[in-house]
């Protein structure tokens, strides 16, 4: 029987694009999150930006809407004041990542941008001050605008290079303070969050499907190469690639609800099987060839992912899904809800025994290193005259997340970080709402991006710095 080490880093995690801000400031280049509108009175469950094709970029693009994701939370100037918050709160890390038109703004620039790696020495040296041990994330849904209009996102092979430029140069810059990295955030989400994580426009691609496995090859390659010349810079820097837990469970006992479900997994550890074991597997390439679909994988590609694994694995975990044959595909999208488990308005299911499963499936398959890299769910909050926020429902949904996470260390998982997401309000991913709020601190702004900016600690702030306090044996 295991338990959590003392040198567990409890903590939270964000993104850049999501909270910085500051879109058009010290030379930084527009990224696709910038041409995410937010669309007030839409139904909240329709506000995505994933699959788009040319003429919706363009229309988003042209500047007639509002863009939230372009002020963030404006952590960019605000970085002290929240990580002073952070502190109080007694987190050991916070996740974060580096947005990449910050430091190259048009994606293929000859030199890097001098003022966007300023910022990051000065961020990274602050946290260190506060004892606050940063995770970066090279790439977490933001990609320079250019990279999208002149080369077709990444299924270009040439972003490869331009990636791992980008990847050696953060590395170069911030090895003494930076030990883990995430390469790519969730790089299996291609159903859910396709133009975040590829920059592919759906028309443009004669088979988008093929495009986006394409895409995610170079992906692959790009993730080795960095993997690579980290560990020649240096022995102490840890490399991850990252999953969001999209495993399913079969509806019923129906023999065929099972197998779908079994197949479904496959095609979502396949992410993980190239990155960790080193090859692609043959379940894999029999789904290529039964869907035609023909990827160009070198030789060198193959040894290169042979030789140069990840070090850990992160997973995101939010919700579970239930897959029924006869009602459900091979689209990760295709789904039936699970009538035992209660949903949030915007439909994500609430189910923390899933958790548990994700983490003990994941550490049976690959036995390497494992971090919670963003657990959490959004909710409605109200903030009450006297400047408080009752937030039992979130302290709930944590409690029983974490209750979870032990229990599969306690069976052997071996799990050295949990963070939560976000350890403050910041825009939302999917929807760029604000007012879909996760944090344990309350960010006085609204979806319109008007409010004072306040800060406001909620009921959840106290109770999760008891959590951290008591290294998660004591959860209130």
């Amino acid at each position: 029987m295991k338990e959590i080490g003392k040198d567990f880093l409890w903590g939270g995690a964000i993104a850049a694009n999501q909270a910085e801000g500051a879109y058009n400031r010290d030379g930084r280049g527009l990224s696709t999150a910038d041409i995410q509108p937010f669309i007030s009175g839409a139904d909240p469950v329709d506000l995505h930006f994933n699959d788009l094709d040319s003429s919706t970029y363009e229309k988003y693009r042209n500047g007639a809407y509002f863009y939230p994701k372009r002020q963030g939370v404006h952590f960019y100037d605000r970085y002290k004041e929240y990580i002073d918050a952070l502190a109080e709160m007694h987190v050991k890390t916070l996740r974060l990542s580096i947005s990449w038109s910050r430091i190259f703004p048009n994606g293929d620039d000859a030199e890097p941008n001098e003022l966007g790696l300023a910022f990051y020495d000065r961020l990274f040296e602050y946290m260190k001050s506060k004892n606050i041990e940063p995770i970066v994330t090279i790439f977490h849904y933001e990609m320079p605008l250019n990279l999208v209009d002149k080369y077709g996102g990444w299924a270009n092979r040439e972003l490869i290079d331009l990636f791992v430029n980008y990847g050696q140069t953060v590395l170069n810059r911030y090895q003494h303070v930076v030990k883990y990295w995430i390469i790519i955030n969730q790089i299996n989400l291609i159903h859910k969050e396709a133009f975040a994580s590829l920059g592919i426009l759906k028309d443009q691609a004669d088979h988008y499907e093929q495009a986006k496995f394409q895409a995610i090859h170079h992906q692959f390659v790009a993730s080795a190469k960095i993997t690579e010349f980290a560990h020649q810079l240096s022995p102490t820097l840890q490399m991850g690639m990252m999953l969001a837990d999209t495993l399913t469970v079969p509806y019923s006992c129906d023999p065929a609800d099972v197998k779908l479900n079994f197949q479904r997994n496959r095609m979502q550890y396949f992410y993980s099987d190239v990155l960790l074991r080193g090859e692609y597997p043959e379940y894999a390439l029999t789904y290529f060839e039964d869907h035609n679909i023909r990827l160009e994988i070198t030789e060198s590609e193959k040894e290169l992912l042979r030789n140069n694994t990840a070090d850990f694995l992160a997973v995101s975990y939010y919700w579970s899904n239930t897959v029924k044959a006869g009602e459900n595909t091979m689209d990760p999208n295709s789904t039936v809800k699970n009538p035992y488990l209660k949903e949030n308005r915007w439909g994500w299911s609430i189910n923390a025994s899933g958790l548990y499963l994700c983490v003990s499936k994941y550490w049976d398959r690959y036995r390497v290193p494992m971090m919670i890299a963003e657990n959490g769910i959004g909710f409605r909050d109200v903030l009450t005259a006297d400047c408080k926020v009752h937030d039992n429902y979130r302290i709930e949904y944590h409690q029983e997340h974490i209750k979870a996470l032990l229990e599969a260390v306690r069976e052997g998982a071996n799990v050295f970080a949990y963070c939560t997401w976000a350890p403050f309000d910041i825009i939302s991913a999917g929807t760029a709402e604000m007012t879909k709020r996760y944090g344990f601190i309350y960010v006085d702004y609204d979806d319109e991006g008007n409010g004072s900016g306040e800060f406001h600690y909620k009921d959840s702030f106290y109770w999760y710095r008891h959590v951290i306090d008591s290294n998660g044996q004591d959860l209130g």
